[in-house]
């Protein structure tokens, strides 16, 4: 199969997206994935470094004035032309779109040449470009069952989330804290605060630090572009990177307290581990809370809105839960509940199916 890919944006789009195009060329090496995206954001960097071929459209954002909203819907009609070069020179069998407003040139473009098209939701709140296009696609994989309410006249299948395939098999290796001069024999809480980090987030956990207790260590990863300066930085217990590997923080660790995008909540349900959730409100359509929520309204994590964080409120949670393992263990339970495992394998046979069912 050749299969193109319209992603981009933020990792919860590429990410998936990726692992997708890694279980496509396990499941057959003769499988081809080419990617489309931004020729200025992320992806255009992060695609071309895993190994696929990939093609950058140009599209202005729609903030700001007249002018550019003017400019957008230009760059947008643009990009549809394109793509539509694009397709006729590659002439893939299926066309894919993983959210973001990158993908709405190319499944356009797709259908009105006869390819068939499917699109992957990764939130629960689905956002305004799949909805959109839920209405030309051939299929659309969800990862919520609130997916089939919101795109009520597409053809859902709720499958998962591709990246829950590539983690289920995660082995912790105690290397990862040592490495960064912690022990493998005592507990550990990881506060990651996505790719960007929290400047906002960070300060209450510097504040939270002397509350915490001294029986367990603490990782704080920073994040690449985050401008806070902790200064409770003297404890032998608590180490700060910029980065760590996220799967192997999330397997080893006795809590994890994390944003809510999409990638992350789906390895915390595929590890599984037990998790704080402080949901981003900076996000569009407020994704991160209803991702969240759908953890736990089911008592799979802890929902902290960051309105309500104090450092007293996240000190108090963190010990407590550190120190009652039967409720991390069941948070873990019901977090492996809506695992979804075989998602990518599934979507996979799906799209084999819309090709030749």
């Amino acid at each position: 199969m050749k299969i193109m890919i319209a992603t981009g944006g933020t990792g919860g789009h590429i990410n998936p997206a990726l692992d997708l195009a890694h279980i496509l060329k396990l499941r057959n090496p003769e499988n081809e994935v080419i990617f489309v995206g931004s020729d200025n954001r992320m992806e255009a960097t992060v695609i071309p470094d895993a190994g696929y071929k990939f093609y950058g459209l140009h599209i202005t954002t729609t903030a700001g004035s007249i002018i550019s909203k003017v400019k957008y819907a230009t760059s947008l009609m643009q990009a549809y032309f394109e793509s539509k070069q694009i397709l006729k020179q590659e002439k893939p069998d299926i066309c894919i779109g993983f959210g973001n407003y990158i993908s709405v040139p190319l499944i356009l473009a797709a259908r009105h040449l006869g390819i068939k098209t499917m699109l992957h939701e990764q939130n629960s709140f689905a956002g305004k470009a799949n909805k959109f296009l839920s209405h030309f696609a051939d299929a659309v994989v969800g990862c919520y069952e609130s997916n089939k309410l919101q795109m009520a006249k597409a053809n859902v299948r709720i499958l998962g989330n591709p990246s829950a395939s590539v983690v289920k098999d995660v082995v912790f290796n105690p290397e990862v804290i040592e490495r960064i001069g912690l022990s493998k024999d005592i507990p550990f809480v990881v506060f990651m605060m996505g790719s960007l980090g929290s400047s906002s987030v960070s300060k209450v956990i510097d504040e939270a630090i002397p509350l915490f207790d001294y029986d367990f260590q603490v990782i704080i990863v920073n994040g690449k572009a985050n401008s806070y300066q902790f200064q409770n930085t003297d404890f032998s217990n608590i180490k700060f990177v910029p980065y760590i590997d996220g799967k192997q923080a999330l397997k080893g660790c006795t809590l994890a307290v994390t944003r809510a995008g999409a990638t992350t909540i789906s390895e915390i349900c595929a590890l599984p581990a037990a998790a704080v959730l402080i949901p981003s409100p900076f996000v569009a359509n407020n994704h991160q809370v209803y991702n969240a929520k759908e953890l736990a309204d089911k008592g799979a994590a802890i929902m902290i809105e960051e309105n309500e964080l104090s450092p007293q409120l996240l000190a108090t949670t963190v010990n407590m839960l550190v120190h009652d393992q039967l409720r991390c263990n069941k948070l873990k339970e019901n977090a492996h509940k809506l695992a979804k495992a075989n998602a990518a394998n599934q979507m996979i046979d799906w799209i084999e199916e819309v090709l030749h069912g």
